[in-house]
């Protein structure tokens, strides 16, 4: 298999160009650039997300290639990557320039951006033959095509792309990606696997197979995944997180709180953490130990105002169910009663209002007595 998913951006060509870019603007000189390498630097830091440092080059590019094709393409890319599509449009329609393979595909990501799936496919079909079928414009277009969930096109444009390319680890990658996208998660594993036969240490293919082994809840088969990915990564966080779930939905609850304490202890402020701590011994009936998790939670959730009621209504009902199962009635009635006010009709909070409240009280929340 062959591993091209290097880009152009990853060559030492272009690794000398920004340099070179980057150290004339740290020492305030002027370099000259031809509109190739401007557009390339300014595509450089739209990918990246470096929009601002995007438009500079773009403008320092214009001064040297006034009304240059490749370096307003560029400036239309960046537009595109801040949502201005009309803006983008106006750019690509004053271009005249017809066999532009980049002038194409841009009308094509502009149209996807409209929702006109045909016509951009029109568009990348055009930039591809001027383009003389290049694999990185392949690449582009069955990205875009995916993104926008478009998965027929993205099929046709990677059958395309696999018979050109047989061998290609980028393709292949890409079609593994669209059979888990699409739930076909068992042509996903082979697919992943045969990736994984040439790509061993690649801890991207393991954690989309750790992923699907878990949607299958395979729970055993997926904490393998993400036990590959620790041996890789040691410090991967994410990888321990996944794992800790895995071992959580195995109702491994120590082992499970073993990965989640010591994650909490690198950041105390974290109430997933937190919360899966408390839960952890929760489910062994440990409340006392479960209760200020489950506090710490709701603390650190309580200063985000966007976050959703219902995540509030289960901490307040799992301490009010700790606090009573430790003699804290007082703490247990606030929670209740907190839990009440957001969603009255939440079945665990009326069932707690029943073990926790005075008769007459729980009666004003059971469906017998409401209005």
């Amino acid at each position: 298999m062959k591993d091209d998913s290097a880009s152009y951006y990853d060559s030492q060509e272009f690794a000398d160009l920004l340099k070179l870019y980057e150290t004339m603007l740290a020492d305030g000189s002027s370099v000259y650039f031809d509109s190739m390498d401007i557009a390339n630097l300014a595509e450089y830091y739209t990918i990246s997300g470096d929009l601002d440092k995007s438009d500079a080059v773009i403008a320092y590019g214009l001064t040297l290639h006034p009304g240059d094709a490749d370096i307003l393409i560029a400036k239309a890319g960046s537009l595109m990557a801040r949502g201005h599509k009309d803006q983008a449009r106006v750019i690509s329609e004053s271009v005249t320039d017809p066999d532009n393979q980049e002038l194409l595909y841009l009308k094509g990501v502009i149209e996807l951006a409209d929702d006109n799936a045909a016509l951009a496919d029109t568009w990348f079909t055009q930039a591809v033959v001027q383009s003389d079928n290049d694999p990185g414009m392949l690449n582009d277009i069955i990205v875009k095509f995916m993104d926008a969930r478009q998965f027929d096109l993205c099929q046709k444009w990677l059958d395309m792309a696999l018979v050109l390319s047989p061998d290609s680890r980028n393709f292949i990658e890409l079609q593994a990606d669209l059979f888990f996208d699409t739930a076909q998660m068992d042509t996903a594993i082979e697919w992943y696997n045969h990736l994984l036969d040439e790509f061993a240490y690649d801890t991207y293919y393991w954690e989309q197979l750790g992923r699907i082994y878990y949607e299958k809840t395979d729970y055993t088969q997926a904490k393998e995944c993400f036990e590959f990915i620790e041996a890789i990564e040691p410090e991967n966080k994410q990888a321990k997180m996944m794992k800790a779930g895995c071992l959580f939905s195995l109702e491994d609850w120590n082992s499970a709180f073993s990965i989640y304490s010591a994650l909490l202890d690198e950041d105390r402020n974290d109430y997933t953490l937190q919360y899966y701590c408390g839960r952890c011994m929760y489910e062994q009936d440990r409340y006392d130990e479960a209760l200020p998790y489950f506090q710490g939670s709701l603390e650190e959730l309580m200063l985000d105002n966007e976050t959703p009621e219902e995540m509030l209504v289960e901490l307040y009902t799992l301490i009010a169910d700790c606090a009573h199962n430790t003699g804290r009635d007082g703490l247990a009635a606030q929670c209740l009663y907190s839990g009440l006010a957001i969603n009255p009709d939440e079945p665990e909070l009326k069932e707690l209002a029943v073990r926790i409240l005075p008769a007459s009280d729980a009666a004003l929340f059971t469906d017998n007595n409401k209005d």
